[in-house]
């Protein structure tokens, strides 16, 4: 992947100005205009974080069985998640070791990115190149009177890009040094074990394209419960701000959490009626039943906890302020044996979409809004207490770049 070279200058100069950021959350302001809006910077955190970082990009049951296959784009690289012949989840380039052509997409009526396929081969649309679920190469047409199809298959394989699974959620790096993703992951690890994520399967999912604002609004939206009884009047109340706790955060940690409570026993966020008409998942502890628990998994996934249902949000930035988004929600398997289940799950999908299209309207005119020459360095609440963690977050990995940047200055 080529990438633009980095105005490390002006990275500093930003970085320097989120000193403030991390206080405690009575004295801490929001992170400056240009973090959220600078293009020069973006480079700076696509090549840090999202070129270092774990990334979430999807759910093992997204492809359940042998031959089923995902096309995503993460990172600016086009990639397939296959589950092979053997029921392994593997994560592939999906670029053709021929010529480069992209094997999903590029041609006409191409699916849509996020769409589950299934083949029990990989065919590039343009020579017919032919690879296995495993990557290898199987079929190559034509070109025998050049280079022999048996030495093709021996040196030619889809490059596997690395990759881990998390209670059924499926990761992948580009840093061959990255440590495994379950060692930031602990406190999640507790909360995701009695929801059994790994056995949940999808049963709504809705992608939105371009979306104009910055992937750490996305976050910051998600932590926070302050602008729910405003933005939301009306449509949030079975999860009043004033029942959210914060969970404790500490540098290393690659989670951030909270819990709102419902106002009423038997509450359901995306159901008008607040009273839940699927079962709970099985194994929730009575605490788990009586709250939503969102977490912001760093740094491109929003999850939201329901004891009926769990939603998952994979973000993947594309520039300072545009976004790809892809929603999923997930229930047990008991839930979409309910007689009405089809019909309940587009309901509640329905009330979600409401939720959220109200906040997508205050994250478009916030993005606007930082670049204008007023833009402020907000005081926080004691309700965005979670931002000040993400502001710990992020600033930690502009601190480690920057310092891989004087090492190698260094060195030089």
């Amino acid at each position: 992947m080529t990438t633009e070279p980095i105005d490390f200058s002006h990275v500093r100069d930003i970085v320097q100005q989120c000193e403030s950021c991390i206080r405690p959350v009575k004295d801490a302001e929001i992170l400056p205009a240009d973090a959220y809006v600078s293009e020069k910077f973006w480079e700076f955190e696509k090549q840090e974080i999202f070129g270092r970082e774990w990334l979430a990009i999807g759910h093992v049951n997204e492809v359940p069985g042998p031959g089923d296959h995902i096309p995503l784009t993460v990172n600016d690289e086009s990639i397939v998640v296959v589950r092979d012949d053997d029921g392994t989840v593997r994560v592939l380039s999906s670029i053709c070791q021929h010529r480069g052509h992209p094997l999903i997409g590029g041609v006409a009526e191409a699916p849509a990115p996020g769409t589950c396929l299934n083949a029990r081969r990989l065919v590039c649309p343009y020579h017919n190149w032919v690879y296995g679920l495993d990557g290898r190469l199987v079929g190559a047409p034509s070109m025998g009177e050049t280079t022999p199809i048996a030495e093709l298959r021996q040196n030619v394989r889809l490059p596997e890009i690395r990759s881990e699974i998390f209670h059924g959620l499926i990761f992948v790096t580009f840093n061959k040094d990255a440590r495994p993703v379950a060692e930031s992951l602990g406190k999640l690890d507790r909360e995701f074990a009695n929801y059994g994520l790994e056995n949940l399967v999808p049963g709504y999912v809705f992608a939105q394209t371009d979306q104009p604002w910055n992937w750490k609004l996305h976050h910051e939206n998600a932590l926070e419960p302050y602008h729910t009884d405003y933005v939301h009047k009306g449509f949030h109340t079975a999860v009043p701000a004033e029942l959210t706790q914060f969970r404790d955060f500490e540098v290393g940690d690659g989670q951030i959490m909270r819990t709102t409570g419902f106002a009423k026993a038997g509450g359901d966020l995306f159901e008008e009626s607040g009273s839940r008409r699927l079962p709970d998942i099985e194994g929730l502890t009575n605490e788990q039943r009586s709250r939503v628990f969102f977490t912001s998994i760093m740094p491109c996934v929003v999850a939201v906890l329901q004891p009926s249902f769990v939603t998952i949000t994979f973000l993947n930035p594309l520039s300072a302020g545009r976004i790809n988004l892809r929603r999923l929600n997930l229930y047990s398997k008991a839930a979409t044996q309910v007689p009405d289940f089809d019909r309940i799950r587009l309901e509640q999908f329905e009330q979600m979409k409401t939720i959220i299209m109200q906040d997508q309207v205050t994250q478009a005119a916030l993005q606007v809004a930082y670049r204008s020459r007023f833009a402020p360095r907000g005081r926080l609440s004691r309700l965005e207490t979670a931002i000040t963690q993400l502001n710990h977050w992020v600033i930690d990995k502009y601190r480690r770049g920057l310092a891989r940047e004087a090492a190698e200055i260094k060195t030089a």
